[in-house]
């Protein structure tokens, strides 16, 4: 508000009687267009046959694509101009002040300059972590901490599930029954402590949900394979290979998160 106060308070022209150029006549514009032709050139003008030919006058970008109304580098052949300098806009019912002569100069300077628009203003984004509760923001650094402890867990699980198949070993397969148990137990605060760092997390949307949805189906199938090979413990090693693929997978689109895609990629 102050800088739109500022430049309603300041004459348009420069000091010295010359026309800014640039963006710097741009935004000027910007701002004489919006104070002198909105009224009637707006979305929300009740004058249909003024926004039938000039929808919004608070669009320059759209008022200089239209060709009807600005023909960049040639105010003399700009219906907008030539409205303007013959005194048609503001009509002299409107109760907006017509334009001054350094106020032309000004419109004039910049269409022959090539009726340059401002660039869009960038928008700050939202630091998605700023709506998450403090607490729960801490909790979730932990997931770094101990997700490498289910990962460690259910893999060792199939190496010691395999060996013991090998050897006919019952300590190994207690071994592997011990580590799948601990590693499901461990898959579930590991994701739910990754979901929860994920929604104060920038990253990419669809890697991001990806990695998420991979860590919540190993902790829910590490479970499920815990209740049914405590029934059926020669199935045992069926279910710990699928738990290393996801285990796996999981991991990879967690390291290509924090790393980078091209992470792994060889030097050849």
């Amino acid at each position: 508000m102050l800088i739109l106060l500022l430049f309603a308070l300041a004459p348009f022209g420069g000091q010295d009687g010359t026309v800014p150029s640039g963006l710097d006549a741009a935004e000027q514009v910007a701002l004489l267009l919006e104070e002198r032709c909105s009224n009637c050139h707006s979305p929300g003008s009740d004058e249909p046959k003024a926004t039938k030919h000039w929808p919004n006058a608070l669009d320059l970008a759209g008022t200089v694509g239209n060709g009807e109304l600005i023909l960049p580098g040639n105010a003399d052949e700009s219906n907008l101009f030539l409205a303007v300098l013959d005194g048609d806009m503001p009509p002299p019912k409107s109760d907006a002040l017509a334009l001054t002569e350094p106020e032309l100069e000004l419109l004039a300077g910049w269409i022959n300059a090539g009726a340059k628009v401002p660039p869009p203003a960038r928008a700050v984004e939202a630091d998605p972590a700023a709506s998450q509760p403090a607490l729960l923001r801490w909790i979730s650094h932990f997931h770094p901490l101990i997700v490498h402890f289910p990962i460690a867990l259910l893999i060792v699980a199939l190496l010691a599930e395999m060996l013991a198949l090998l050897r006919g070993s019952e300590s190994l397969r207690g071994t592997a029954k011990f580590c799948l148990i601990l590693g499901a137990l461990a898959s579930v605060p590991s994701a739910g402590l990754g979901w929860l760092l994920a929604a104060g997390t920038s990253h990419p949307d669809q890697p991001l949900l990806l990695h998420r949805w991979l860590g919540v189906t190993t902790a829910v199938f590490a479970l499920v394979s815990v209740w049914f090979t405590l029934r059926r413990p020669e199935r045992r090693v069926w279910f710990l290979l699928v738990l290393a693929i996801l285990v796996s997978a999981t991991g990879h689109t967690g390291g290509e998160l924090t790393f980078g895609a091209n992470w792994f990629q060889p030097p050849f």
